[in-house]
């Protein structure tokens, strides 16, 4: 695991979760305290799909599980923009890119998704 060092004094370790699309995604110290915020845990009950659950019983993925994927997914992109070597992306753009990405759904109202 990489270290981030923060404001104060020593470095804070990354942690890891296992999605079912992505595979291992490695949360940032940042990310972490936003993950175990009570109005991010909420998106673990509001359903990404709407009501596909109800044709497709095992179709179930949650806003909680799609913001990590999209910010996962924006990190990964920022690794690529890095590689071409047009533009500096630093560690910190990435970051917020990553934390724009995970809390894209955080305003998001019931059924929001329904119609769409």
């Amino acid at each position: 695991m990489s270290g981030y060092e923060l404001d104060g004094p020593g470095v804070v370790e990354t942690r890891e979760i296992q999605d079912n699309v992505h595979g291992l995604i490695t949360l940032s110290p940042l990310a972490y305290k936003i993950i175990n915020t009570t109005i991010f845990k909420r998106l673990k009950n509001l359903k990404q799909l709407g009501n596909s659950h109800e044709v497709f019983p095992s179709g179930n993925h949650t806003r909680f599980e799609h913001s990590l994927g999209v910010m996962h997914i924006a990190g990964e992109l920022c690794q690529a923009l890095r590689r071409t070597g047009k533009g500096e992306i630093t560690k910190e753009d990435q970051l917020c890119v990553e934390i724009a990405g995970l809390c894209h759904d955080l305003g998001h109202g019931p059924f929001s998704h329904l119609w769409e």
